[in-house]
């Protein structure tokens, strides 16, 4: 399995207000996703002068904002085999992958509460 991309990613119930605190500190708007619906979150990318960049999530029904890593992978399920040897648990339960066309994506959360997002963007469909 091969990482193709490691950036922090903050889930929030208001990603709009968490976005603009990363406006003050000279973040812009790179890449929004507004396919919202029951089964998938809406969010956008976020990058700073300098090529720093941040993910923000919009999860609905989450009792508080979770912070974690987001890596995009060329194989989705062996990224979640390897997460799961180390104890880490699908979010939304196991087998639940997120498919909203141009991805493919689980947040894997470890006992500790350390999450993963793990993406495999679908280049062909």
């Amino acid at each position: 399995m091969k990482i193709t991309s490691f950036s922090p990613l903050i889930m929030t119930s208001d990603s709009e207000k968490a976005g603009k605190v990363f406006e003050a500190f000279g973040f812009s708007k790179k890449h929004e996703k507004k396919d919202a619906s029951e089964n998938h979150d809406s969010g956008f990318r976020m990058k700073d002068a300098d090529g720093h960049g941040i993910s923000i999530a919009q999860v609905n029904g989450i009792p508080r904002d979770m912070m974690a890593v987001q890596m995009n992978v060329d194989d989705l399920d062996e990224a979640i085999s390897l997460l799961s040897s180390f104890g880490f648990k699908n979010m939304r339960g196991e087998g639940n992958i997120i498919d909203n066309g141009s991805a493919r994506t689980a947040v894997m959360v470890a006992p500790t509460g350390f999450a993963v997002n793990v993406v495999y963007h679908v280049k062909n469909r």
